[in-house]
């Protein structure tokens, strides 16, 4: 008999215990970020179709709710203009940013991340399409990499596209010549020829690049300065 009743004694003080943990366990919070998921690729607008939004003419707004787009920074800051960016995403397409004043220096091979609706505007800046306005808070550096393979192209291909491959990387092989044209307060300019036909380079002083004017093959990126079709180099290591 008081066997029995220890053995319900400690039934009735183990069946509380039992409820209150229960209880604290429902009210435990999730662990792990509480932030949103972060974005992978299939979640951004890709250059090619953000660069395909501009009519063609004039200045253009990016509407409200367009997508995030995202690339990495094919330039060399020391050897653009204050600001001045080029990015390129697996599309094949290139971007041309010109940052705001204050906004930090962004690395080459930097991913920066871009919301550019909300005060974008796309705009042909001496020919070549640009997005200014951006907040500097709507550009963010993110972790991660792109793996671009500059493409392979002679100087009349590069002419003759210069609009769709703008801000992307190029490489060209067989080069003839490269001569020094002229010079300014801030850089020089060469000329890369090679069978095909010539393009513009300018290198700037600030950027401290030396040019192998015996180079046989150029790599660089491609930027447009009214009618002349130029290709913009790194480091002097795009020259071999």
């Amino acid at each position: 008999m008081k066997r029995y009743q220890i053995k319900n004694l400690t039934k009735s003080l183990l069946l509380p215990a039992l409820m209150v943990i229960s209880i604290a366990s429902c009210n435990k919070q999730p662990i792990g970020p509480t932030g949103p998921d972060p974005l992978g690729p299939g979640d951004y607008l890709t250059i090619a179709a953000f660069r395909a939004m501009y009519p063609g003419s004039g200045d253009y707004t990016i509407p409200n709710g367009t997508k995030k787009v995202r690339g990495v920074v094919i330039s060399n800051s020391a050897n653009e203009a204050a600001g001045n960016y080029r990015l390129q995403d697996e599309s094949g397409s290139g971007l041309y940013l010109y940052s705001v004043v204050g906004s930090p220096i962004y690395p080459q091979g930097s991913v920066l991340e871009i919301k550019a609706s909300g005060g974008g505007l796309f705009t042909l800046f001496n020919g070549d399409l640009e997005l200014k306005s951006v907040p500097q808070t709507n550009v963010v550096q993110i972790g991660g990499s792109i793996n671009i393979t500059p493409r392979v192209a002679t100087c009349a291909d590069i002419i003759t596209n210069k609009n769709a491959w703008a801000s992307t990387l190029v490489k060209i092989n067989n080069v003839t010549s490269i001569v020094l044209a002229s010079s300014n307060a801030t850089g020089k300019n060469y000329s890369v020829t090679d069978a095909t036909g010539t393009l513009v380079m300018f290198v700037r002083d600030a950027s401290g690049i030396t040019v192998n004017t015996a180079g046989t093959s150029v790599t660089g990126y491609i930027s447009i300065y009214n009618t002349t079709t130029q290709i913009g180099i790194r480091t002097a290591s795009d020259i071999q």
